[in-house]
């Protein structure tokens, strides 16, 4: 891992300049570097991690649906590209991220090619809207790479830094980001007034993203059904409108989140309130529902949709748990949050959440309750749990 260093005018000319390096250097055994690259290694060498897991949104399970056959089928494999072991192999994909690709040479990825072909979903998990209106680091000139800088882990040179999201469940990376690790101070605030001390203060215990992604202007989920299906056989899915306001709860940044004996970005308000670290970070909570086939199931034994179809006996689009205990008599509804990290979609300092948004009989964005507060921590005067 690279050391920390402040922005630089050059630094988006310089990540440019390395995107753009020939790629002569890799072999035909790593097409694209795929086998350590982050968007192409997805659980190599041993299959774990993204394709073992079960995707809570698609409601697809590997082991269940065919593998990577159905992985395939669902056209996952779209932007999960996969290692040696995906059939379309990623040296077909790299017009996903390159206009003009070759082993020879290839252009810059643009921030289109990233958020047009695969984050496009990144509204729906976390409302980011990559334009220059909604992103202050995209209306400064920034592309994708000047934060998720491309470098060489010694196994291949197509790697690139990723931050630890909670519902990234690959534990593959070696290199990491964050605001503090590329570009800003630890305590970024400038030191003029009382007003910058105070601010650098809740940097030990607010993340960045907290007060600087502020309302979200992206259409994104409230909740699925899994259980509930429309006329056209899909899960019922609400959605919040532009302007919705994030969850906020403690998170140390570690990594996904264990329920249970399984890896999900299931996480409470307070759960990591006093891991190392752990700061309050925003989530988009996106509230899902479905059938594990015993009441002690870790979360992936998931029973898959067309079982639950199967299951609706008076076809109603409603499958009912006495319904569904016909085919599995021991089956539970699982009701739970999938916490999706925002850190896009960055506000100016002008628009950030001030003070009084948070603090006060006005605040607003903070449930300090919730966060495991008794009151407003700035209102009261003894400390104790406050603080």
């Amino acid at each position: 891992m690279k050391a920390r260093r402040l922005f630089t005018p050059t630094l988006g000319a310089s990540i440019l300049a390395l995107i753009a390096l020939p790629l002569a250097t890799l072999s035909a055994a790593q097409p694209g570097g795929a086998e350590a690259s982050y968007h192409g290694q997805m659980g190599y060498p041993t299959g774990s991690g993204m394709l073992e897991k079960w995707c809570a949104l698609p409601n697809f399970s590997f082991e269940q649906q065919g593998g990577i056959g159905g992985w395939t089928g669902q056209s996952c494999n779209g932007c999960h590209i996969g290692a040696a072991w995906n059939e379309t192999r990623p040296v077909a994909n790299c017009n996903s991220c390159h206009d003009s690709a070759t082993l020879e040479s290839a252009e810059a990825p643009t921030v289109a090619n990233c958020t047009q072909v695969c984050h496009k979903k990144d509204t729906a998990k976390r409302g980011d809207v990559f334009t220059a209106e909604r992103d202050v680091h995209i209306a400064a000139g920034f592309v994708c790479q000047d934060c998720h800088e491309r470098y060489d882990d010694g196994v291949s040179d197509h790697q690139f830094l990723k931050g630890t999201a909670l519902d990234t469940t690959e534990p593959t990376m070696e290199g990491t980001l964050s605001c503090t690790t590329q570009c800003h101070l630890e305590q970024p605030h400038a030191l003029s007034g009382n007003k910058g001390i105070t601010l650098n203060e809740h940097t030990a215990k607010v993340a960045c993203e907290t007060c600087h992604t502020g309302l979200r202007w992206g259409k994104a989920m409230v909740s699925r059904q899994w259980n509930v299906f429309t006329t056209a056989g899909k899960p019922v899915t609400t959605w919040k409108e532009d302007g919705w306001e994030p969850t906020h709860k403690w998170y140390d940044n570690t990594g996904p989140g264990a329920s249970g004996d399984y890896h999900l970005p299931i996480l409470s308000h307070t759960e990591r309130r006093n891991a190392p670290g752990a700061k309050i970070y925003p989530f988009n909570a996106v509230t899902v529902d479905w059938f594990v086939k015993k009441k002690n199931s870790d979360y992936d034994d998931v029973i898959i949709p067309l079982e639950v179809k199967e299951a609706d006996d008076n076809c109603d689009g409603t499958t009912t748990l006495e319904e569904m205990q016909v085919f599995y008599r021991k089956a539970k509804l699982v009701t739970a949050d999938m916490n999706f990290s925002i850190n896009h979609s960055v506000v100016p300092a002008s628009e950030a959440f001030t003070c009084n948004d948070c603090h006060g009989k006005n605040g607003w964005v903070l449930d300090w309750k919730q966060l495991g507060y008794a009151k407003d921590p700035k209102r009261s005067k003894g400390g104790g749990k406050n603080k």
